[in-house]
């Protein structure tokens, strides 16, 4: 019993010496503020804000971000980078130049980027309750009024 004991004891010890190895990334969330600026990387369009990236650190401590640049609807622009740890998991949001002439082009950008992201999550969880087991269990039974209310 105490042979076993003892052997439980040094799997416990050397399962805890055994740390997994250091991340080779780091992660970087661009958001933009006003919303919905697209990022370049150089002249390489990355995206639209919000959009994640990750980025190699081959085990070096740390590493400089390549400069990212946000455009907005009515051009105006700032850019941005960072050092970033292995690991790491940022986010950062990139502010339209408070001077930048056309401040309502982007905010009736911001606007219908909203609504658009509204009606696709409004279609994806009709899709859901359509798809629910609920839904089709009624529909399969031919009960309407259920499926009225389960399915919409």
């Amino acid at each position: 019993m105490r042979l076993k004991l003892a052997s439980f004891a040094c799997c416990v010890l050397l399962a805890a010496c055994a740390a997994p190895p250091p991340p080779d990334t780091a992660k970087l969330t661009y958001e933009s503020k006003p919303a919905g600026a697209k990022l370049y990387q150089g002249q390489t369009l990355l995206g639209m804000a919000p959009l994640m990236q990750s980025y190699k650190t081959e085990g070096k401590p740390s590493i400089n971000t390549p400069p990212v640049t946000a455009v907005w609807a009515s051009g105006a622009k700032t850019s941005f980078w960072t050092q970033l740890k292995p690991g790491d998991d940022q986010v950062a949001t990139l502010e339209r130049p408070a001077n930048a002439p056309n401040l309502e082009a982007d905010l009736a950008a911001e606007k219908t980027l909203q609504a658009d992201a509204d009606r696709v999550k409004d279609q994806t969880l009709r899709d859901q309750r359509r798809n629910s087991a609920a839904c089709q269990d009624a529909m399969a039974k031919g009960n309407t009024t259920v499926a009225a209310n389960v399915c919409n």
